[in-house]
């Protein structure tokens, strides 16, 4: 008998990642990709970071249980009802609203288990087959969605518990994988030709691990040690290991040959160190791109969001990184609205967004989440005037990433394509900008995905690019 699954992701690029596991681990046990209205089983990896999200996906489950989600043609009073499974960035206290309506959650880092648990939903006998039924969930090789840009988590996790954030509660502590165990998944990427690897983790900055060189270890046999470590490699102490920071994790990397290119999300404001920072010049593979939450502009809020830095600090990090490399494009998150955010704090904002000129800015409004330590703080700024601050931030944006997108007029970047159709080629430059490619009818075909081409810049949106092959 035919089994199916579909998987519907929610949230951020871990989500993601976690989904192509998730993908191994039901193909494993003989199920075969559907549609969301075929399916028999249909995953959804949810986000916490919003109750906008949450509410979402009560209104696709009440859609599933009624029969709305079947095309009208498999409608049927011997259609099999479709089986649930929640799992991804979940709160105890949603969990347990699910939990009381009958939908099956279950832990993404507990992999493991699930086809224990899915036997249980399905009563079909299950042969499991072509992955490691490990604790760490992340030793389960993923199937990769793309040909030629992966996902590649190195930690998951956090333990800075910002007032407003969910990820504590939902992912728990910080947990970093083991540095072979990275290189390998890399260096497997790399020999397959994949073009783009971005490391993931909650805060990469935060990645902390141990190698030993002196072992045999097959996934480090092509490693240059003197050119990631400097010439005193070897001088790992007298047990012959080193501590692994990300900054070092980066230079391992780089020193895998290949065609590619190499980049990371998300970093936090207080652990970029300089030794990062110089990365982005030393490191051949790594793009210039860098994508820092600044969350505020006012002291007094990133106080109470407990980021632990300042904004002067923050602008301080910002002018090293364009010292650093001229090149660099910049994005940041920010949210609007948090309790007590008066109009004077908003304004902090709005004078940093100013300064700096952001390439792009994730803008959020708000949003009480339980379990968070602003949870207990009031919402006193109205939804109208969290939408009002969104959309003036926003404006400024819309300004200066239009005066960042004209400086690269004239000049020829390095652009990866990832989308041909019948409006044109699509792709994204070396600096994470996207652009539309306009070559002559003979290059637009779909062999050109998942390559690099020179393109020379033409004309500059507010969101993107438009160039033709040089």
């Amino acid at each position: 008998m035919n089994k199916t699954y579909h998987i519907t992701t929610f949230g951020c690029q871990m989500n993601y990642s976690d989904s192509e596991r998730i993908a191994t681990v039901l193909e494993s046990l003989k199920f075969k990709l559907a549609s969301e209205s075929e399916a028999d089983i249909l995953v959804f990896n949810l986000c916490s970071v919003r109750q906008h999200a949450i509410d979402r996906i009560w209104g696709l489950i009440n859609k599933i249980k009624k029969g709305k989600w079947k095309k009208k043609n498999e409608k049927s009073k011997n259609a099999k009802e479709q089986k649930i499974i929640l799992t991804g960035c979940i709160l105890p206290a949603d969990k347990k609203k699910f939990a009381e309506r009958g939908i099956i959650v279950l832990d993404i880092k507990k992999l493991n288990e699930w086809p224990k648990e899915i036997s249980k939903i399905t009563n079909y006998r299950l042969p499991i087959t072509g992955y490691n039924l490990s604790k760490d969930y992340f030793s389960v090789g993923p199937k990769y969605f793309s040909k030629f840009s992966a996902y590649v988590p190195i930690m998951t996790g956090c333990n800075n518990f910002c007032a407003y954030c969910a990820v504590p509660y939902t992912r728990g502590r910080e947990y970093s994988r083991s540095v072979e165990e990275i290189l390998n998944e890399v260096n497997k990427l790399i020999v397959q030709g994949y073009k783009e690897i971005i490391l993931l983790g909650q805060n990469v900055n935060s990645y902390n691990s141990r190698i030993d060189p002196n072992k045999n270890n097959p996934e480090l046999l092509q490693i240059n040690y003197s050119e990631a470590f400097g010439k005193n490699s070897y001088s790992f102490g007298k047990r012959g290991v080193k501590t692994i920071n990300f900054p070092t994790l980066l230079k391992l990397i780089d020193t895998i040959p290949g065609d590619y290119w190499l980049s990371f999300l998300t970093s936090h404001p207080k652990d970029m160190s300089d030794e990062l920072i110089k990365c982005f010049k030393t490191c051949r593979h790594l793009i210039p791109y860098l994508h820092l939450p600044l969350q505020a502009g006012s002291n007094k809020i990133l106080k109470a969001m407990n980021r632990k830095y300042t904004s002067a600090q923050y602008i301080k990090l910002i002018r090293a990184m364009r010292q650093t490399i001229r090149t660099i494009s910049i994005s940041t998150d920010i949210i609007v609205g948090f309790p007590g955010e008066t109009k004077k704090d908003f304004e902090e904002t709005v004078k940093i967004m100013k300064k700096i000129n952001f390439d792009m800015a994730y803008l959020a409004e708000y949003s009480p989440r339980p379990a968070t330590v602003a949870f207990k703080l009031k919402d006193n700024v109205s939804k109208a005037e969290k939408e009002k601050r969104k959309n003036g931030l926003n404006e400024i944006l819309k300004k200066t990433a239009l005066e960042n997108n004209k400086k690269m007029l004239g000049l020829i970047t390095e652009v990866l394509i990832d989308e041909v159709n019948d409006k044109g080629i699509f792709g994204k430059t070396k600096n994470f900008k996207r652009i539309k490619v306009i070559g002559k009818k003979r290059t637009i075909n779909k062999k050109i995905i998942g390559s690099f081409v020179p393109v020379k810049i033409i004309k500059a949106n507010v969101w993107n690019l438009e160039g033709e092959i040089a």
